[in-house]
């Protein structure tokens, strides 16, 4: 057996580590992460030329700030040195390259299904990223030429010469087709047309004003949020908006509903010509591990109320719109992650007097540079 903590999570990306930290400060010790890969290799899997599109003081956990660089947003590499570094400045107890191949009901806890063994633990916090299949169309079924998922895709050697079809209408179908302009032919076809939100605006960043607005820590059922919802990820920058004005890049707001070959067909009743599709269409629950009767809806989407399962013990952390806007970004990781360790500490019902341990202020060490992620 491997070990049998008190409390286990599942995932040592943003969402697991913040988790472990707030534990730790609420004197909850006796906690294991456990991580498929490396610390911080979901980021280097990432294509190369990736960047936040938040700002580094809004791409910070609880304890450490994120450091300085030469751009206002990190890199994927930035960002991956800084989770290791986060592990290890507080300590946090890691087990890389351990994935859990299945976590079932034991007794009154959990066990966890790894290579290494077994894992038992009375509390799981699931911090592993839920949406991480990639999901494509039906029509992908029925197209002849090359195509790829962003999750797959690195740099724009991948994709062949000739007409690409990038599909979706979110960030990453916007920064990969403004990298493709330069030397593809692309068009973009998403199910609406982009909604661009300017990086700055009157001398102040986006995120600040949503801060200052109240927008960015909004509660998941207030009215701002549901209208977000309603409209849509908006598009940070107006980069592929000012190719497209420039007729450089074609947008069109029609989502995919056939192909045939080398034909795609919209839902305008349009049908586009190409050499290759990229889908930037984001990705479907990753859950089948899972096998904890309760836990999961009939589509393998987490069952719970702002991450708390109706399993007892069993806890979600880093789900989209968990409590609030935020909740998806590095950002909204301090306060979901208060709260779930707050929760796993009330169940665990301490002896008397335990107390926990106010960690010291925290100082930051800048992390070598991360290798690269294998191809």
């Amino acid at each position: 057996m491997l070990s049998t903590p008190d409390v286990l999570v599942i995932g040592a990306g943003q969402a697991g580590l913040g988790t472990a930290y707030h534990l730790h400060r609420l004197g909850v010790r006796d906690v294991l992460v456990l991580e498929a890969r490396g610390i911080g290799q979901s980021w280097l899997e990432r294509w190369d030329s990736l960047r936040l599109f938040t700002p580094r003081r809004y791409s910070t956990l609880p304890g450490l700030p994120f450091p300085p660089g030469p751009t206002p947003t990190p890199s994927r590499e930035e960002m991956a040195g800084y989770l290791r570094e986060y592990a290890r400045r507080w300590g946090l107890r890691v087990r890389t390259g351990t994935p859990v191949r299945r976590l079932t009901r034991d007794g009154g806890g959990f066990c966890a299904d790894t290579p290494a063994g077994p894992v038992r633990a009375r509390h799981v916090v699931v911090a592993s990223g839920a949406f991480r299949r990639p999901s494509v169309p039906a029509a992908a079924r029925d197209l002849a030429v090359p195509q790829l998922h962003s999750a797959d895709y690195r740099r724009p050697d991948d994709v062949p010469p000739g007409r690409v079809l990038v599909v979706g209408g979110g960030n990453s179908a916007a920064q990969l087709a403004v990298e493709l302009a330069a030397t593809h032919d692309v068009t973009v076809a998403s199910a609406r047309e982009p909604r661009y939100v300017p990086e700055r605006a009157l001398g102040v960043g986006l995120f600040d004003w949503l801060r200052l607005t109240r927008v960015l820590d909004a509660d998941r059922d207030a009215w701002v949020s549901r209208r977000i919802r309603a409209r849509g990820d908006a598009v940070v920058g107006r980069d592929l908006d000012r190719l497209r004005r420039r007729g450089v890049v074609r947008v069109l707001p029609h989502r995919v509903v056939s192909a045939d070959g080398d034909r795609v067909g919209l839902s305008d009743g349009s049908v586009e010509e190409v050499a290759s599709v990229l889908w930037c269409t984001g990705f479907a629950p990753d859950t089948g591990w899972v096998d904890v009767p309760g836990a999961l809806d009939g589509d393998g989407a987490p069952r719970h109320d702002r991450g708390a399962s109706p399993v007892p013990g069993l806890h979600w952390m880093g789900l989209p719109w968990q409590t609030r806007v935020n909740s998806g970004l590095v950002d909204g990781v301090d306060r979901d992650a208060r709260r779930t360790a707050a929760r796993v500490r009330r169940a665990l019902s301490p002896a008397p007097g335990r107390q926990g341990r106010w960690l010291p202020p925290a100082t930051w060490t800048r992390p070598s540079s991360p290798s690269r992620s294998p191809r």
